[in-house]
C-alpha cells in the first residue's frame, strides 16, 4: 500500500509539472492562480507523502473499491489508464489545439472509454459542454482559455454578438 500510495502521489506532482510546463504561455496578470494552486498542490502533496512513509507501520490495508480495480481484468485496467492517458495528454494538446478542440477530443474519448453506446451523440455533447464552458470562461468568469483557430473564431462571435 506505502508504494501505491507513493506512486500516485509522484503521479499527482508529475501531472502539476506538465501543467506548470504551460504557465509561460499564461498571461503574467493570470499566471498567479494557476502557480498558487500548483504549489500548493506539490507542498500538500509532500506533507502527505512525508506523513505516509514516517507513519508506513501503521499503513491501513486498500481500500476495498480500489482493490477492486486493481484486480479487475486486464481490459478495464487498460481502459483506465487510457483514461488517465487522455487527460494527461489534454493538458499538453490545448496549448496547440486549443481549448474547444482538446475539450471535445478528450470528453469524447473519455465517454467512448466508459462504453457510451452512441458515438455521434456523444461527440456532440462534447463539443456543446466544451462550447458551453469556453462561453462561459470568456463572458462571465473571464477565464482566458488557449486559443486555437476555432476558440479564436467563437472569440470573435462573441465579441461581434456583444458589440
Amino acid at each position: 500500500m506505502l508504494y501505491f500510495n507513493l506512486i500516485s502521489f509522484l503521479l499527482i506532482i508529475c501531472g502539476t509539472a506538465v501543467l506548470g510546463l504551460q504557465i509561460p504561455d499564461i498571461a503574467a496578470s493570470a499566471r498567479v492562480y494557476p502557480l498558487v494552486l500548483m504549489v500548493l498542490v506539490v507542498l500538500c502533496t509532500l506533507v502527505v507523502a512525508a506523513k505516509e512513509i514516517a507513519g508506513r507501520s501503521n499503513t491501513a490495508a486498500l481500500d476495498a473499491t480500489f482493490a477492486k480495480i486493481l484486480s479487475a481484468p486486464l481490459p478495464q485496467q487498460l481502459r483506465t489508464l487510457a483514461f488517465i492517458a487522455i487527460w494527461m495528454a489534454y493538458s499538453w494538446a490545448l496549448t496547440p489545439v486549443g481549448f474547444l478542440v482538446s475539450t471535445t477530443c478528450a470528453i469524447a474519448a473519455s465517454l467512448w472509454l466508459l462504453r457510451v453506446r452512441r458515438v455521434l451523440v456523444g461527440i456532440a455533447t462534447a463539443l456543446v459542454f466544451s462550447v458551453v464552458l469556453a462561453v462561459l470562461f470568456a463572458t462571465v468568469l473571464y477565464i482566458p482559455t488557449p486559443l486555437g483557430p476555432l476558440d479564436r473564431l467563437l472569440a470573435q462571435a462573441i465579441y461581434a454578438f456583444q458589440h
